[in-house]
């Protein structure tokens, strides 16, 4: 580089990022009052000061470009949401949208409804004081006598998505190859208030201008997968917030025709005004979905035909009841999640194939269902999922999850399973209560989402996790029993020169073991680390030690010590535990008394 000699720069080659207008500006005036040929720069409303202004505040311009395009550009360095979606858009990777509250129901059909086949059909809804929930896809099942019965077909494969049904303006279309058009409607995916579009409830119908009727388009992961006649559509949600709708060329995907209509329905969430408890879809009357247009949408589309449909009024005669609390609106897939989640995609290649391909497909897909996943090959669910149960002296084979489990999901070819171990999210609140397992409808879900990925000889079984309880406890009896906890405690020695309130410190120290035990900081097969918990506590200002005491058997333990054991089998998975310990890939951690475990925590001074 060729020197200017008769310049002196006084700044440093990387100074420019540094400069903003404001300091542009008075950098240049600095410079100009270095001689006297340059005089106006020091008078505001001078034309030399405007002019200074103007290059100040372009320089400024032409900067923020320069950091923008030299850093978002990159996969590695791009942080904005929009340029992560549009360089992820390069290897065809979609993101994940925001999740609607999702729960299940336990049907009944009541002896007020004749016997017979009946289609509950799609759209059809419940409400839950003004909260709608609603079936996506039709349902068929059969009565078979006069008496109340179980709708075992709803109960295991039904679910309900919070939100009303909306129609997108009906859009004409012109005939050009992959012909594309956006869902342009308000959809905030950052907040916790706003409506939004939910992901995964979005449903297209073409009206072929060649027949006249419509028809029901199936999404597919990629156009270039589909033969020249499938009637398919991509998906995706796009860098602006707004999902597009993507068709085929003849080739891959049929290509709409000049004239065909495409209607799109789709669910509006109420985001977390939506979530609703156990128990709160209690009877409540089934609404079916009507407009002339969809009416004639469906005559088009239906999928069971000779079936009497479930109406406004013969839907008293089926009582919907969900036994558990729906789940939380999951959030869209941020810039660091995809940053994550794309290289797991690539490898993928569109296929599930490893057990952590689909480890990365169900955490991406259904977050908002699954706190934990851990996928096991054949070798480990027999040599050590199984082989606990013998090594605790049970015969899994009479172990109910265990059999459901089997019956339900698993083929007789029995070494071809990809055995998925999933926790649900749940928040523990009760004391003694084994938390909720994955309930049928859900696991079909996970069958579901996989069943066109998969490779053709694996077969998903869904499995349900060993939950393992936690009390504070310490003991030295050679046979211990769960119920040793109830005379141990956790003390916590305060300073004597501090001055802090001991319930202010009690009320800290539970907080702690509260959120050590908080299912959204744990997972399948981790490492109980109790010298995090330790170190945790005695980070809090003004206590000087901890120890376990067990004032029964008059024994302390210098530290914070637990016993554990499954709850469905305590006599038999039953131990202490007061050093880092690595749980199995199939037990996961919560603690028994979330309620009461103050009782338990005792402080007291030097």
């Amino acid at each position: 580089m060729i020197q200017n000699t008769n310049t002196t720069f006084s700044t440093s080659q990387n100074d420019y990022i540094a400069f903003d207008a404001t300091t542009m500006r008075d950098f240049i005036v600095s410079k100009l009052k270095t001689n006297s040929t340059f005089t106006d720069q020091i008078y505001d409303g001078s034309n030399l000061s405007s002019i200074i202004e103007i290059v100040s505040y372009s320089y400024n311009v032409l900067a923020f470009y320069l950091n923008t395009t030299s850093s978002e550009s990159t996969f590695s360095q791009a942080s904005l949401y929009e340029n992560m979606n549009k360089i992820i858009n390069l290897v065809g990777y979609k993101p994940t949208g925001k999740q609607t509250s999702i729960c299940t129901v336990d049907a009944t059909a009541n002896s007020t409804l004749p016997t017979g086949n009946y289609v509950l059909r799609r759209f059809s809804y419940v409400l839950v004081d003004d909260v709608q929930y609603t079936f996506l896809k039709d349902y068929s099942f059969s009565k078979v006598t006069a008496a109340n019965e179980d709708i075992p077909a709803i109960t295991n494969n039904a679910l309900l998505y919070q939100g009303t049904v909306e129609q997108y303006p009906v859009y004409t279309a012109s005939g050009e190859e992959f012909e594309t058009f956006p869902i342009v409607v308000t959809n905030i995916v950052d907040g916790v208030n706003e409506k939004f579009i939910a992901n995964g409830t979005i449903g297209v119908y073409v009206k072929e201008k060649a027949t006249g009727k419509y028809y029901q388009y199936s999404e597919i992961s990629n156009l270039y997968l589909a033969q020249s006649y499938d009637r398919v559509y991509d998906l995706r949600l796009n860098e602006n917030g707004n999902y597009e709708v993507k068709f085929g060329n003849t080739v891959f995907g049929r290509q709409l025709e000049e004239g065909d209509e495409v209607i799109v329905y789709y669910l509006l969430s109420d985001n977390i005004a939506g979530v609703i408890s156990q128990n709160e879809i209690d009877g409540n009357k089934i609404f079916t979905y009507s407009t002339s247009l969809f009416e004639t949408v469906y005559s088009d589309t239906a999928v069971f035909t000779g079936s009497t449909t479930v109406n406004n009024t013969n839907s008293a005669g089926i009582t919907l009841i969900n036994p558990i609390n729906s789940t939380a609106p999951g959030e869209s897939e941020s810039v660091d999640q995809m940053r994550k989640n794309v290289p797991g995609f690539v490898a993928a290649n569109l296929r599930l194939v490893t057990s952590k391909d689909y480890e990365n497909f169900y955490n991406k897909n259904i977050s908002n269902i699954v706190q934990s996943i851990y996928v096991a090959s054949n070798e480990e669910f027999i040599s050590q999922y199984i082989s606990y149960f013998y090594d605790i002296s049970v015969d899994p084979n009479k172990v109910n999850r265990v059999l459901l489990n089997q019956v339900n999901y698993a083929d007789s070819c029995d070494f071809n399973n990809v055995n998925v171990f999933c926790v649900p999210k749940f928040i523990n609140i009760a004391d003694d209560k084994i938390p909720n397992y994955l309930s049928p409808a859900f696991k079909n879900l996970l069958v579901d989402t996989a069943e066109d990925l998969k490779m053709v000889c694996a077969e998903v079984v869904p499995r349900d996790p060993i939950y393992m309880a936690y009390k504070i406890g310490i003991s030295n009896a050679s046979t211990l029993n769960k119920s040793l906890a109830n005379s141990c405690k956790l003390v916590i020695v305060r300073e004597n020169n501090n001055k802090i309130q001991k319930d202010t410190l009690k009320s800290r120290v539970v907080e702690i073991v509260k959120s050590f035990f908080d299912p959204a900081h744990n997972e399948l097969g981790q490492t109980v680390s109790l010298s995090t918990l330790t170190a945790n506590i005695l980070s809090v200002v003004g206590i000087r030690s901890i120890y376990t005491l067990n004032t029964s058997e008059n024994i302390r333990f210098d530290g914070v010590s637990f016993v554990q054991w499954n709850p469905l089998y305590p006599d038999d998975d039953i131990s202490l535990i007061n050093k880092d310990t690595a749980l199995p890939f199939f037990k996961f951690p919560y603690l028994s008394y979330p309620q009461t475990i103050a009782n338990y925590i005792e402080v007291t001074d030097e």
